[in-house]
């Protein structure tokens, strides 16, 4: 009975995941197809919500893989950090331009989010 529920989970959680790289190989597919106008990773994504959204996709389909993903997302930032390491000179050459794009770019996003909240409030 143990073994039969280990299986189970196994082929639960490689066929999420063999659902989720579907939707990223389609996504770099169609980045290519697009120039790499937006990238692939992204268009994946969102690739991924349509189907879900549309019932192709269950929601039952991806949760053991993503769950997993996402519990292990911390590790999967590693690389990317030690990447940021290399370039520190130039992150300090542009500290200035990033700083005022942070915060200009969350005023940005805080403000539409409360105006579209009020708007939304308005209506119902």
């Amino acid at each position: 009975m143990k073994i039969a529920f280990v299986c189970q989970r196994v082929a639960a959680w490689l066929s999420s995941v063999l659902i989720l790289m579907a939707c990223l190989w389609a996504g770099e597919f169609f980045s290519v197809l697009l120039n790499h106008l937006l990238p692939g990773s992204i268009l994946g994504m969102l690739l991924l919500a349509g189907l879900l959204a549309s019932g192709v996709i269950r929601l039952s389909w991806v949760e053991a893989g993503a769950g997993f993903l996402v519990r292990w997302m911390s590790l999967l930032f590693v690389p990317v950090g030690v990447g940021v390491l290399d370039h520190l000179d130039l992150l300090a050459n542009n500290l200035f331009a990033i700083v005022v794009t942070c915060v200009v770019g969350t005023t940005m996003i805080m403000a539409l989010a409360g105006w579209l909240f009020q708007w939304l409030e308005r209506k119902s």
